[in-house]
């Protein structure tokens, strides 16, 4: 079992990249901080053992992903009309516009586009981490690709 300090040292490790997967979801700090927050807790209580912080990192993404597809799919069920749900969104300003721009594509390619570019994960890892075809990873690339070209305005 480790210790109060390397579970710190693993969050610090990994908070960005579990903020950034889970910020597109609900787009508002609060909410993703709950998500976060509720990642790391399924990692402690897993007990789980890793080869190493890739393997880590990559169980951390798919469950963060999870986390957040949970709780969208039980914030559906309530019954909050849609003013009032926009009203209680927290604005936050990215200083990356392409950040900005790729936290707009849809959950496929934003994925993809983030883990490739900002994770630095090749088509086969993340294929591997969001369990879909090769194929399929490197079509939603190429999507992601074109949508931003369009986005920030590229040739």
């Amino acid at each position: 079992m480790k210790t109060k300090e390397e579970w710190t040292k693993v969050y610090h490790r990994h908070c960005q990249t579990v903020w950034n997967i889970c910020y597109p979801y609900f787009m508002n700090p609060a909410d993703t901080e709950d998500a976060v927050q509720e990642t790391f807790l399924r990692l402690i209580r897993s007990g789980k053992a890793f080869r190493d912080e890739e393997h880590e990192k990559a169980w951390l993404i798919v469950t963060a992903k999870n986390v957040c597809r949970d709780e969208m799919k039980r914030a559906r069920r309530k019954d909050v009309p849609l003013e009032e749900a926009s009203a209680l969104r927290s604005p936050e300003t990215p200083e990356d516009e392409t950040l900005l721009a790729i936290r707009e594509l849809p959950e496929k390619q934003r994925l993809v586009i983030y883990l490739y570019y900002y994770e630095g994960y090749g088509t086969v890892k993340i294929s591997q981490m969001l369990q879909r075809p090769q194929a399929s990873v490197r079509s939603d690339l190429r999507r992601g690709r074109m949508a931003l070209k369009k986005r920030l305005g590229g040739i």
